[in-house]
C-alpha cells in the first residue's frame, strides 16, 4: 500500500515540532528528532570540542569517553566468561580502599596514570579468566607494577612465584 504524500508546507510541518530548552545555551528551540539536544551546530560543537583550531574532545569528554569504554570492556569480559558484573569506579574503590594496594600495602598515587609504577588501577582478586565476577568484593585498589606482576594468576599463586 502506498504511503499518501504530505502536503503541508515546510513551515506547517516545522510549526508542528515539540519545544526544547537548548542544553547548552538554554534557548529554545523546535526539536526535530527526540535525540536532539542542542539549538545549532555552533552550541553542540561548544559542549563537544575545544575551542581550538584543530577541535577533537574535550578532556572532560574524553575522560567520560574512555571510563564508558573502560565499563563496557569489563561488562563484556566478564559475561564472556559467564561471570556476573556490577558498576563500580576506579575512584569509588579507592576510597574503600583507602587509597593502599591491596597487593603489597603500599600508598597508592592516585594522580598518577598508567605505564607509572605506582598508578592506580583495578586489580581482580580472583581473575575473570579464571571464572571470578567483576563485582566490588572481588576487586581491590592495586599499583600498576603490582598488578602487571600478578598478571592473571590468583593471590595464592602470587605468594609461591615472589
Amino acid at each position: 500500500m502506498a504511503r499518501k504524500p504530505d502536503l503541508r508546507t515546510y513551515a506547517e510541518r516545522k510549526a508542528r515540532r515539540p519545544i526544547a530548552s537548548c542544553e547548552s545555551c538554554g534557548q529554545q528551540y523546535r526539536r526535530i528528532r527526540p535525540s536532539h539536544r542542542w539549538c545549532s551546530r555552533a552550541c553542540s560543537n561548544k559542549h563537544k570540542l575545544n575551542a581550538g583550531p584543530r577541535g577533537g574532545l574535550s578532556p572532560s569528554a574524553k575522560e567520560r569517553q574512555r571510563l564508558y569504554w573502560q565499563e563496557k570492556n569489563r561488562r563484556r569480559r566478564a559475561a564472556k566468561r559467564g561471570g556476573v558484573s556490577e558498576p563500580y569506579t576506579l575512584l569509588g574503590i579507592a576510597e574503600r580502599d583507602r587509597t593502599r594496594c591491596g597487593l603489597c600495602g603500599g600508598r597508592v598515587a592516585m594522580k598518577q596514570k598508567v605505564p607509572h609504577p605506582k598508578a592506580p588501577t583495578i586489580d581482580h582478586i580472583v581473575p575473570v579468566s579464571e571464572g571470578g565476577d567483576d563485582t566490588r568484593a572481588n576487586v581491590q585498589l592495586a599499583h600498576f607494577r603490582c598488578n602487571s606482576v600478578k598478571g592473571a594468576r590468583g593471590c595464592q599463586q602470587l605468594a609461591l612465584i615472589g
